[in-house]
This record gives C-alpha cells, structure tokens and sequence, in this order.
C-alpha cells in the first residue's frame, strides 16, 4: 500500500521584503515587495541520497515524484511504496517495492542552469542516452491545443504574479485538463507537472507540456523519459536540444504565443 505523506504543505512559498527604488531626476523611496522563497532538498531512495535539490517549497510531492520518473528511476507510481517529506521541506525519504542499487550523490544541483540530469542516464559512446526510448511517431496536435496552453501562460501564475520570480510548467491531460506549476528553476518546475501526471493516473502519451523556459537538452530529455510526446516553449531551443527532439521523435513546439508558434525543422 502506497504512503504519501508531505509535512511540508504549509511552507511560505515567498516573504514580504523592503526594496529602495531609486529613479532617475534624484527620486527614491522605500516599498514593500513579496520575494520568493527557495529551500534545499535531499532525496534519499532505499536510505540512499539520489539528488538534492534547490526548490521552491511547494507541490514537493509532486516534484519528488517527477524526479525520480524522469530520472527513469521509477517506472510508474506504483513502484513508490511509501514518500514522506519533513516539515522544513529540507528532506524527502522514498521507499521502493524493489530494491535497487545506487551510487550515493554527493553534489548539488544547479538552480535552473542546463546539466539536471545527473544520477541514471549516463551518456552512451554514440552520444545518445541509454535507457531513453524513442517515440513510435512524431505526435500531431492541433494547432488550438497548443494555443489554449500558450493562453495558460499569459494568464500568469499566483507566484509570478507576486514575485515575477519563478518558471512555469503547464500540462495539459488527455481529457483537457490544464494543470500548472511554479518553481525557481524550470527543470523543477516539469517534474512537478510529470508528478501530478503520475498522481492522476494520466497516460503520458496522450500529455502535453507548456515550459515558460528555455529549452536546452536536458529539458528535451526529461520530457522523453517522462513519454509524453509533445514539449512546448514559449522561449527558443538549443541546436542541441533540436537535433535530440528529432532523434527521439518529440515533437518541440517553440515561440508558443495564443497567435502562433514556431517548429524546428532542423539544419
């Protein structure tokens, strides 16, 4: 029997801080302004550390969740026999129903710069990922899915709002649901998507992700071991992260706006 438990759900995501704003003619004055929060978590599957994380306090479980999916260290929810995050937010403990064998992971990980994968998908002498499996076929959405997601974006999140500091990820289910999620780093912000997919028992090929980031490889990669076959952008890809969309068959929306988007087409 699976147990969850988050003792983190009340963490403030952001605190009041005053800021002198100085204009140019010689005026200033002091205002109030919300500034985000961010935390410091380990991960630790089997007793072992697997990653720690610079986070956002919020939707931990989800985040934990689309980690450790999109790491491939998991293979669906089911494989969690018991998560419990503590109440600083500062930990995460996950038991597996198999056992399986990790090396411990010392470092740490960037906020929000590219190089997030780290623990399993160690890179192949043909420079591919091992273990990473490619789409049957290049996914065709219509074109209104894709702008109803871009809406999503404009639209802001409650965070972004009052901080203008976090990434955001969309995603959107099968059935037309829209969920989002902020974080101060956009990988961060995925995982927490491909967490509630897991969560709602959604089938990852019939999802679709919206990032309000940048898309370097990594992103790419983290979409196709999550499996789900479209990633859109409303910022620009990598050279890299093109070529690697194409040879997994991820369709890489990019340029996403409510009037139009951009598909790589290669060089």
């Amino acid at each position: 029997m699976k147990v969850f438990r988050n003792n983190a759900e009340n963490l403030p995501s952001g605190e009041k801080m005053h800021f002198k704003v100085v204009r140019s003619g010689g005026g200033e004055y002091i205002q109030e302004e919300e500034v985000l929060s961010e935390r410091d978590m380990e991960i630790s599957v089997n007793g072992t550390p697997v990653a720690r994380l610079r986070c956002t306090p919020t939707a931990l479980t989800e985040l934990v969740l689309g980690r450790l999916y999109t790491e491939q260290i998991i293979r669906s929810i089911d494989d969690v026999a018991h998560l419990f995050i503590c109440g600083e937010g500062n930990i995460a403990e996950v038991r597996l129903k198999e056992k399986i064998a990790f090396q411990p992971y010392t470092g740490a990980e960037p906020t929000c710069c590219t190089g997030n994968l780290q623990l399993r998908q160690a890179e192949g002498t043909d420079g591919e990922i091992r273990g990473l499996p490619r789409f049957e076929e290049v996914a065709n959405p219509e074109p209104e899915m894709v702008f109803e997601l871009a809406d999503h974006f404009l639209k802001d999140g409650e965070l972004h709002r009052n901080t203008s500091g976090t990434h955001s990820c969309y995603i959107r289910f099968g059935d037309g649901r829209i969920l989002g999620f902020e974080d101060i780093g956009r990988h961060n912000a995925l995982d927490k998507a491909v967490g509630a997919m897991l969560q709602e028992g959604c089938v990852p090929e019939e999802c679709m992700l919206f990032t309000t980031g940048r898309v370097p490889m990594d992103m790419v990669q983290k979409a196709v071991a999550a499996r789900i076959p479209v990633l859109i952008s409303k910022s620009v890809p990598t050279a890299e992260a093109i070529r690697m969309a194409e040879r997994y068959r991820l369709l890489l929306i990019v340029r996403a706006w409510p009037d139009s988007y951009e598909i790589p087409c290669g060089g």
